[in-house]
């Protein structure tokens, strides 16, 4: 080939190259960029959808369609699937507020990081493109309909999350009704040359485990670790449980590495617990650790005995601080001091004040004192005349007598108890012979009031028993496909999180200078005998005698003794009457039919959906 041929291939060799880069560039290139752009978008959806099931169907179903919170799916109250570019962009500004801060006044939480909450702006994006991402043919929802692509896969996702959702029946176990009772503290403590089971063992140290039929001389427990008590190792090596399970003749197999005990039915098989409602003997002389809110009667009625048998015993009455039998407890051990206090190193102003039940304020005042103060140790400080020391860990009388100026001996008296007495951070009385402590544990009904959308029917319809079945403390449970996650939380949005949106639109109109505050109803001149309320979306509707109402303005008058009927439409709402929620939440198609016997004035509001209102005077 001469010169001149090579020339002429190369250059049409390089026009050629140059033509396809400029095809591919003005080709290839949108199209691969296209294609790119919608594969993120995608994938973002997807995420979003994942973050949904997560953290969102709690309140607003697993696919959007409502719970106590709107509906974020469909047309219903606002098209978010709409694709018309101004709608679109309206409906995302509408969304990145709503996540980001919350609404004031309701459910819905500040979700951005910077806000307090757990996502931060790309996740939020997510989420926005989960919920405008169009209905497409190709992607059906459970009854075979269209939906989007986003909504598709979140519900994969919650069917997922529910069957790998382990819950299980809560209650007493062994291990838990010998913690409340202190159970095997003084049998390890016996066992070891009645050592003082809250002192710290060296690590190294060998300690002897109680005998148990299993191990009749007992055995040997090597402390690998600081800060071990007896205290601890009998709970943890399950001592108290196992003088629980020999003391009532239940059958056991115990596993020594892990330290657990299974129990056992006839035939020698694990079951999974004791049952709700069964009785067990507890040791003579069984110590109680109070737990506050606990009263006399409640604590009488959980071991079969009477409340004069618990309040009656030994030094109960003195120890629980009362003899009435309904008063609520206290779980704290707190004490009679002299009305001085001697400042130990590292005191602050702050801690000595709630040591002592006394508003930092208060103390501050009556010692002249600021905030700032830092007292210095020895510094001696008033106390009021009323003041009662709550004993800390590691506490003794002698070292409580010493740091209020007295002694041992006078503290005793000051509290009617004996100086050889141990004190303990806890409130820990002394029981009668107990032969029928009462197993408490929980029915479907109890379980399904802490999961989102669920009845104890269709709990017990997915694990194949009655709703009313009463089951092992332990047993596991399968949730129902529709179920919606954990029960929604009900702490409301104070509205801090966005100045621009931190009261309510109907809070802000009230405001003086603003607006006027909404008149207050007055009750119809004509009673109403036949009175239904139903629940929409986000609204009471009143029908008083056929006639109907105005969402949420619906005002009427009855009679002593009328029933008024309510029936759920959508979503999931609360009967709260004057602040106060009657029984359950309505869902589904629910009805409810409540009786006003007392002249009154009564508005009926949702705790989710603060908007809904009814006013009801009877007379």
């Amino acid at each position: 080939m001469n010169t001149q041929k090579q020339i002429i291939l190369i250059v049409t060799l390089f026009f050629v190259f140059v033509g396809s880069c400029a095809a591919y560039a003005v080709v290839d290139l949108p199209i691969r960029a296209q294609d790119q752009a919608e594969w993120h978008h995608s994938q973002s959806i997807e995420r979003g959808a994942l973050l949904f099931a997560n953290n969102c169907r709690t309140c607003h179903g697993n696919v959007g369609e409502r719970g106590v919170g709107p509906a974020v799916n469909g047309a219903s109250t606002r098209d978010f699937q709409n694709q018309d570019p101004l709608i679109l962009k309206n409906n995302k500004a509408l969304l990145k507020r709503t996540l980001a801060c919350g609404r004031a006044g309701t459910l819905m939480p500040a979700w951005l990081n910077t806000n307090g909450g757990a996502f931060n702006e790309r996740q939020i994006d997510h989420l926005i493109d989960l919920i405008t991402s169009p209905v497409e043919e190709k992607y059906k929802d459970e009854e075979g309909n269209p939906t989007s692509e986003g909504w598709f896969y979140a519900l994969e996702f919650a069917h997922n999350l529910n069957h790998e959702t382990a819950i299980s029946v809560g209650g007493d176990t062994l291990n838990t009704i010998a913690t409340a009772h202190l159970l095997g503290l003084a049998e390890i403590s016996a066992a070891n040359g009645n050592r003082d089971p809250y002192a710290v063992i060296e690590r190294g140290d060998k300690i002897k485990l109680p005998a148990t039929k299993a191990h009749p001389e007992g055995r040997t427990y090597l402390i690998r670790q600081d800060n071990e008590t007896l205290a601890k190792i009998a709970e943890s090596q399950s001592v108290g449980a196992l003088i629980l399970a020999e003391l009532n003749g239940l059958p056991y197999k115990f596993d020594e590495k892990a330290a657990k005990i299974t129990l056992l039915n006839a035939e020698g098989q694990e079951i999974p617990g004791l049952f709700p409602g069964d009785t067990l003997k507890l040791p003579d002389n069984t110590r109680y650790v109070v737990k506050t809110g606990d009263t006399i009667e409640s604590i009488a009625t959980a071991h079969g005995l009477r409340p004069a048998d618990v309040s009656g015993n030994g030094n109960n009455a003195k120890l629980l601080g009362t003899t009435d039998q309904t008063k609520a407890l206290e779980g704290e051990r707190k004490l009679k001091v002299p009305s001085v206090y001697v400042v130990q190193p590292g005191d602050a102003v702050a801690t000595i004040a709630s040591q002592h039940g006394i508003p930092a304020a208060d103390f501050q005042g009556l010692n002249g004192l600021t905030a700032e103060t830092v007292p210095g140790a020895g510094q001696e400080l008033k106390l009021p005349a009323d003041a009662r020391y709550t004993v800390q860990p590691g506490d003794t009388l002698a070292s409580i007598a010493e740091h209020h100026k007295t002694t041992a001996a006078e503290l005793a008296k000051l509290n009617e108890i004996s100086e050889s007495d141990a004190v303990t951070p806890q409130v820990v009385i002394t029981l009668p012979k107990v032969d029928k402590y009462g197993v408490k544990g929980q029915n479907l009904d109890d379980i399904a009031k802490t999961l989102s959308n669920v009845t104890a029917a269709e709990l017990g319809e997915a694990n194949g028993v009655p709703a009313t079945a009463v089951l092992r403390i332990g047993q596991a449970l399968v949730l129902p496909t529709t179920a919606q996650g954990s029960a929604p939380p009900d702490a409301r949005n104070p509205g801090t999180a966005c100045g621009e949106h931190a009261v309510p639109d109907a809070v802000f109109k009230t405001r003086p200078g603003v607006g006027t505050p909404e008149p207050v109803a007055t009750p119809p001149a004509e009673q109403a005998k036949d009175v239904t309320i139903t629940s929409g979306a986000n609204d009471f509707t009143v029908t008083a005698d056929g006639t109907k109402s105005e969402m949420n303005k619906g005002v009427v008058s009855i009679a002593k003794g009328t029933a008024v009927k309510f029936v759920n439409q959508v979503g999931i709402h609360t009967i709260t009457v004057n602040g106060t929620k009657d029984n359950g939440d309505l869902k589904g198609t629910d009805t409810r039919t409540l009786t006003f016997a007392n002249a009154g004035t009564f508005k009926i509001t949702c705790d989710y959906h603060p908007a809904m209102l009814a006013t009801i005077f009877v007379q």
